[in-house]
């Protein structure tokens, strides 16, 4: 027999584990592309903003705008991100 207070452990464990490995939201991959755009910069881009977020399939593609250049972090479901740059 289980003893209810290891029974209720285990759900509890389950439970935080579950939001781990949770997909990313929109607003989260947003932060995360920020700081990945900002690592991929630094501080050599100019005034960098958002212009548009959109989800295909298991990613997130978050455009950023700067004066010279357009940027594009795709950021997967697991929170890692990738930059890709093209001038205007």
């Amino acid at each position: 027999m289980i003893r209810p207070l290891t029974g209720g452990a285990f759900i509890l464990g389950l439970i935080g584990l579950g939001g781990c490995f949770a997909p990313v939201s929109q607003r989260e991959a947003q932060d995360i592309a920020t700081v990945r755009l900002n690592k991929y910069c630094r501080g050599n881009c100019g005034a960098v903003k958002i212009a548009g977020t959109q989800k295909i399939k298991n990613r997130w593609l978050v455009d950023f705008e700067a004066p010279r250049h357009k940027f594009t972090v795709t950021v997967e479901d697991d929170g890692n991100a990738k930059v890709t740059t093209w001038d205007k």
